[in-house]
């Protein structure tokens, strides 16, 4: 990406020192170029290396770099933020353990500025909260991090056991993200027996479907007065009744002839109430 060209000067001549400065606002405003982001890169790339052997100080000063040449680079925060986290967690840090947390926040907070679709910066800033039990501004994160990291279990997980913990009106909603982190191959064993017990759970509550009535005049009249009722409730524009009508004449009356030949007028028609 290359930086915009400097704006013109007005016709009729300004003041040298006045139009100076405009040149120089526009300098500091102009985003990084091409070779800036590609230096920026290869830092972070650098920085990524470090990390990964463990080294996260010297981690931190290559991100740091990246930041300094392009300063738009959202991931350079995310990753420094994280050296920042595994820095306080291990055997790196000197002085204060807390501030490293803090310049970690600082850094997510600037990485979803520059990303507000940054799915693990939310899931990873949620760990702090969680960690200093600031548990609603956790749930808010990991409800982001779930929806733009959607292939990922694990916020699904963090977000099921604070939802489980420390949340008395929410075990409904953690037991939803246990099953969508099992449906996103979680194999937390403990998680994955809460889903299972919860699946029969709702299979044994589950209604049983009404008894089909057998063919007869009378289950033929019955279909056909149904079918009036479901009919005089679309045009009322009643959807929700007629659904429900539609619905109670497929599974009681599904053996009459009459629904037998509407069969596939009728599927179509609750496909599409359903929607």
């Amino acid at each position: 990406m290359t930086n915009p060209p400097p704006p013109r000067p007005p016709r009729g001549g300004t003041g040298g020192i006045l139009w100076s400065l405009v040149l120089g606002l526009w300098s500091f405003a102009g985003c990084a170029g091409a070779d800036e982001r590609a230096t920026a890169q290869s830092w972070v790339d650098a920085g990524i290396e470090a990390a990964r052997a463990g080294k996260h100080a010297e981690a931190v000063d290559r991100f740091t770099k990246a930041i300094a040449a392009d300063p738009e680079m959202a991931d350079a925060y995310h990753q420094r933020a994280c050296s920042y986290v595994r820095m306080r967690l291990g055997e790196e840090m000197q002085g204060d353990s807390r501030a490293a947390e803090d310049k970690a926040l600082k850094d997510f907070d600037a990485a979803l500025r520059l990303n507000p679709a940054h799915g693990k910066a939310y899931y990873n800033r949620a760990m702090i909260f969680a960690s200093r039990a600031q548990y609603r501004a956790a749930a808010e994160d990991l409800l982001k991090a779930c929806q733009f990291d959607d292939r990922n279990p694990e916020p699904h997980l963090r977000l099921g056991q604070i939802y489980e913990d420390k949340f008395e009106d929410r075990g409904l909603a953690a037991l939803e993200h246990y099953e969508k982190y099992a449906d996103l191959g979680g194999r937390d064993a403990a998680t994955l027996e809460k889903v299972r017990a919860w699946r029969e759970l709702k299979k044994a509550a589950a209604p049983a479907p009404a008894p089909a009535v057998p063919p007869g005049v009378d289950g033929e009249k019955k279909a056909a007065e149904l079918h009036e009722d479901f009919k005089r409730l679309f045009r009322e524009n009643r959807r929700a009744e007629a659904l429900q009508v539609l619905e109670t004449l497929m599974a009681k009356y599904g053996s009459t002839a009459y629904v037998r030949e509407r069969s596939r007028e009728f599927s179509a028609l609750l496909g599409a109430l359903k929607k």
